[in-house]
Parts: C-alpha cells; sequence; structure tokens
C-alpha cells in the first residue's frame, strides 16, 4: 500500500510516544508537569494527521473510476459518490455517510482503511460553471499534500485543466503528478507520444517537469476488487509506479519529515526532563531506604546499649533473692520445728489464719529490695527511648516525614515506666508464686505429725510394760529389776526412733524447700533476663513499627525508579535510532 514505511515508522514514534506518556503519568510528583502530558497528547494527535490529496481534472476524464481503484471500492456504485457536479471530501469512517457541508460541497465518511492515513478531495471539473467550486477547490489546494491532475489519454490537452495548474504551480508550489487515465484506450506509441507532449509543454510552461503515469484506472479497479489473473491486471494497469512514487511524496514529504523529526526531538527533551527528575528523586530514594536502614540498625545497637545498662542489675537482684531465701528459710525452720510435729494440730476452725505464708514472704522481700531499682531502671529505659527518638527525627529531617511524637505526660510516671515496673514486677509474683512453697511445708508437717503421735501412745506403754516386768520379777534386789530395766531401756530405745524419725521427716521437708529455693536462683536469673529484654525491646517496637513499613516502601519505590529509569534508557535508544532514521 501506499506509504507503508513511513506510516509503519510513525506508528513506532506514536507507540514509543504513548509509552513516554505512560512514564510521565507513572511518574508522577516526579514528572515535568501536566504540561509534558498535554504536549505528548498533542504531538500523538499531530501524528495522526492523515495527509491530504486533491483529485483535479476536467469533467468526465475519469477521476472517479480513478478514486475507485485507489480505495479498491466501487464507491459510484454504492452510492458515495452520487453526483459529481460537487466536491467530495473523503474522510474514514465507521459507515459510509454522507454529510452536506455546503450546497456544492459534501463531506464523505467510508469504512475504507485507505482513509484512516489519507483524506481525499475529489474536485468536480476545472471547467465547471460554478464559480463556488473554484473558491472550494482553490480553498482545499493550499493545505494539500500532493496535487494530482487526472487527464484523459483520449482528450489531454483542456484548457481548463492547464490554466488551473499553472495557478497551483505558481501560487502553492504543491507537489503535483499527473495521471494519464484510460491509456488502455491509446497504443503503447500513443501513449508515449502524449507523454513526451505534456513533459514538453510543462516545460514550455512551468520550466520543470511533473511525473506523468498513464493509467488504467478500470484494471486496477478489478484487481483490486478480487478479479481473475489480480497480478497480471494490477501490472498492465500502471498503477505500481503510481503507487510507488507517491509512496516516495509520502515518505520524503519536508513538512512531514520535519513533524517527525521535529516530534522526537521534543520527545526527547521530555524524556531527558522526566530522566533528570527520575534521577533526583531516585538519588532521593536511595538515601531515603539507606537512611531507614541505618536507623534500624541503630535501633538495634541501642537495644543493647540499653541492654548492657539494664543486664547488670541482674546480679544485684540475683544477690537480693538469695538474702530472701535466707529469711524465708528461717521462716521454714519455724514452721517445721519439732515441737509443731508435736503439737496437737487445730481444727480448720480453730486453726488461726497465718498471716504469711513463704510465697508471700518472699515475693515481698524482693519487693522490698528491688523496687527502687526497677523504678531507676525504668528511668534509664525511658531516656534511651527519648534519645532514640530525638536522633531519628534529627536524622530524618527534610527526608522522611514522621508521624508527630505524642505529647509529654505531665503528671504521674509515663506509659512506658508504668509498663515496664508493672511487667517485672507481674513476672517476679508469677516466678515466686509457681515455686508452691507452702505446698511443701503442709505434707511434710503432716507426715512428722503422723510418725509424732505415736509417741504419747509408746510412753505410757512403756511405763506399764516396765512396772509389770517389775512386779513380775519382784522387789527382793536389783538383779529382779534387770528385766524390768530391759523392758525400760528398750522403750526409750523405741520412743527415740520415733522421735529421730520426726526429725527426719522434718528435715527432709525443711531441705525439700531449701534445695528448691536454691534451684530457683538460676531460673530466675534466666526469666528476670528474658523479660528485661522484651520490655527493652518493645519499649523500641514503636520506632520499628514506624520506621519498618516506611524501609520496605522506600526499598519498592527504589525498585520502582530503578525500574523506571531503565524503561527511560530504553526509551532513549528508541527515539535515537527513530530520530537516525527518520534522518537517513
Amino acid at each position: 500500500m501506499i506509504g507503508d514505511d513511513y506510516f509503519e515508522l510513525r506508528s513506532r514514534i506514536g507507540t514509543e510516544l504513548m509509552a513516554l506518556g505512560a512514564a510521565v503519568r507513572e511518574a508522577g510528583e516526579a514528572s515535568p508537569g501536566a504540561e509534558a502530558g498535554t504536549i505528548l497528547n498533542n504531538l500523538l494527535a499531530s501524528l495522526k494527521e492523515p495527509f491530504v490529496f486533491v483529485v483535479a481534472g476536467e469533467v468526465n476524464v475519469g477521476k472517479s473510476t480513478f478514486l475507485n481503484a485507489l480505495f479498491g471500492q466501487d464507491f459510484s456504485r454504492t452510492g458515495v459518490m452520487p453526483t459529481t457536479d460537487k466536491i467530495l471530501f473523503f474522510k474514514h469512517g465507521p459507515e459510509v455517510k454522507v454529510t452536506p457541508i455546503t450546497p456544492t460541497l459534501d463531506e464523505v465518511q467510508a469504512p475504507a482503511d485507505f482513509l484512516r492515513d489519507f483524506h481525499i478531495v475529489d474536485t468536480p471539473g476545472t471547467n465547471s460553471i460554478e464559480n463556488e467550486h473554484q473558491e472550494i477547490t482553490e480553498r482545499f489546494v493550499p493545505i494539500a499534500d500532493l496535487v494530482i491532475f487526472v487527464f484523459s489519454a483520449m482528450n489531454p490537452w483542456g484548457a481548463s485543466a492547464w490554466q488551473f495548474l499553472e495557478k497551483v504551480h505558481r501560487d502553492w508550489m504543491r507537489n503535483v503528478v499527473f495521471v494519464l487515465q484510460q491509456s488502455d484506450l491509446r497504443s503503447p506509441e500513443e501513449v508515449q507520444v502524449i507523454t513526451d507532449y505534456m513533459r514538453e509543454l510543462c516545460r514550455g510552461r512551468f520550466g520543470r517537469e511533473f511525473p506523468i503515469f498513464p493509467i488504467s484506472a478500470k484494471k486496477a479497479f478489478l484487481a483490486r476488487s478480487g478479479g481473475l489473473d489480480r497480478d497480471k491486471l494490477l501490472e498492465e494497469s500502471g498503477f505500481l509506479p503510481l503507487e510507488a512514487h507517491l509512496s516516495a511524496v509520502v515518505r520524503g514529504q519536508p513538512s512531514r519529515q520535519k513533524k517527525l523529526s521535529g516530534t522526537i526531538q521534543l520527545a526527547r527533551q521530555i524524556l531527558d526532563q522526566l530522566r533528570e527528575r527520575t534521577v533526583a528523586v531516585t538519588r532521593l530514594l536511595n538515601r531515603r531506604a539507606s537512611l531507614l536502614t541505618e536507623l534500624l540498625n541503630e535501633r538495634e545497637m541501642q537495644v543493647d546499649r540499653t541492654l548492657k545498662k539494664v543486664l547488670p542489675a541482674l546480679d544485684a537482684t540475683e544477690r537480693d533473692y538469695h538474702e530472701g531465701v535466707l529469711r524465708v528459710a528461717g521462716l521454714t525452720n519455724d514452721l517445721l520445728a519439732t515441737r509443731r510435729a508435736f503439737q496437737k494440730p487445730p481444727s480448720p476452725e480453730d486453726e488461726p489464719e497465718r498471716t504469711q505464708s513463704l510465697d508471700h514472704r518472699l515475693l515481698q522481700e524482693l519487693h522490698h529490695r528491688t523496687g527502687d531499682r526497677w523504678r531507676q531502671l525504668s528511668l534509664v529505659l525511658e531516656e534511651d527511648v527519648r534519645q532514640y527518638d530525638r536522633f531519628v527525627r534529627s536524622q530524618s529531617r527534610q527526608i522522611i516525614t514522621l508521624p508527630d511524637p505524642p505529647a509529654p505526660e505531665t503528671e504521674g510516671e509515663s506509659e512506658l515506666r508504668r509498663r515496664f515496673s508493672t511487667r517485672v514486677d507481674s513476672a517476679l509474683r508469677r516466678f515466686v508464686l509457681a515455686l508452691e512453697l507452702d505446698e511443701d511445708v503442709e505434707p511434710g508437717l503432716l507426715r512428722a505429725r503422723q510418725t509424732a503421735r505415736w509417741l504419747p501412745r509408746l510412753v505410757p506403754g512403756v511405763l506399764v510394760m516396765t512396772i509389770v516386768t517389775a512386779w513380775l520379777g519382784g522387789w527382793k534386789n536389783w538383779d529382779d529389776l534387770l528385766p524390768a530395766l530391759i523392758v525400760l531401756g528398750s522403750g526409750l530405745m523405741l520412743i527415740g526412733v520415733v522421735y529421730l524419725i520426726t526429725q527426719m521427716r522434718l528435715a527432709a521437708a525443711r531441705n525439700a524447700i531449701l534445695d528448691k529455693l536454691e534451684e530457683s536462683t538460676a531460673t530466675l536469673r534466666e526469666m528476670l533476663s528474658e523479660q528485661l529484654k522484651e520490655e527493652v525491646s518493645h519499649a523500641f517496637t514503636k520506632s520499628r513499627e514506624t520506621l519498618e513499613p516506611l524501609q520496605a516502601a522506600a526499598l519498592q519505590t527504589e525498585q520502582d525508579g530503578a525500574l523506571r529509569l531503565e524503561r527511560l534508557r530504553r526509551l532513549g535508544e528508541s527515539f535515537e535510532a527513530l530520530e537516525k532514521q527518520v534522518a537517513g
């Protein structure tokens, strides 16, 4: 088809312009502004501006047949060209539609692909008697990219056509091409004589020659409309050289080439501006991502520094716990004293309520000794958090937008200090109560009492047995009392064994409690260490929750920026190649 290489080049330029427009829209705030998008839209619209071909000639020289061959569609038969006394302005449309513009001008829309890139003006004839025809023709000719003069091979000497041609050439200097229609009605020799004479006449009148193409529009139309021997008909019609010339005109027209070149240059300017701004934005994004990574790394180091301030408190707490254990051990000895084993256990109604258990006594000792320490540590933690927050805000100024800091609390402890003290106290309480020291006191005491209750029974029994033995043996001399003494000694030994077992059970209960307290020291240190690490980490959680989403967004935007720069680089290479192709 006519101008295929030009339209392919134009299409590629249009594709790159759309890609550039998408990049401008995607860049958002980084774009050169809304003006760039408007410029690109205008460039796209300008690229799609169709070529205007004006077909002129005298009446009945075969212009309509020529247009049918050019379009490959019989417009005369379909009613698109109802008359020959009007100017017909052909444009592309979804369906055939004729719209009167003036009494002598109709706009014709037709679904021919050719008309997407070409607007055709079919004039009624240079020898028309209507003055308005001439005026309208003169209105279209100045804007035409090519004026096609159609002559009939049967009579190519019409005076009105040559007079009009002289005016076109002199006043508008448009590209002009001669089409010698109905050449199949002449012999090749006659056609050669006519074309030679027309060239000589042009040299005499205009000082130059115009391209002349003898054609048979009838054969070209038959070839285009699907007749037999299409290639042969098309070759015989003479249309191939004409189409090649028209393509050369389309491809090499200075105004169109200048438009393509200017479009590419303007697009490259927009691309360069967009690339510069994108590079600047990408650098800012790189700085933002690096800064956020640095701040998060600093957070981890700050957590470690704070832990180094807090963890030494474990040694002091361990010592305090050991001293508390010693006090609880003394209380344990009192609770598991021998006298309590031999006392009658009180009934549940009469048993006085114990004011303080071992667990609560140990917890009280810890609170008394460590309470001030945890409050001081909460102040240290709060100050470190504030210091880190000030550091983050000073480093991120004008680079990262952070939420406003919370208003300081004017009364009482801050939320951070309250949480720290409460959580540590709760951890200590859970730890001590989980020891269940009181659960070991009562079972041990009960076992000792179960043994000790035999003593009140054994003592009378031993005395009775001793007396009975002495009575049976008589009281005559000391030898008679020997059996009684043996019974008494055995009874006392039995009583001693019961007493010893009672003491052993009490000691076992005390030792079990002391062993549990001793073993719990290491567990307490481990538990407090984990709790302090958790609390210190939690104290800096808000900064992490603020910075990590910003870092993830910055890294993603940084990747998007790199991809955008790569697309812009490829666009620049495409425009450079297109510019060379247009210049070549």
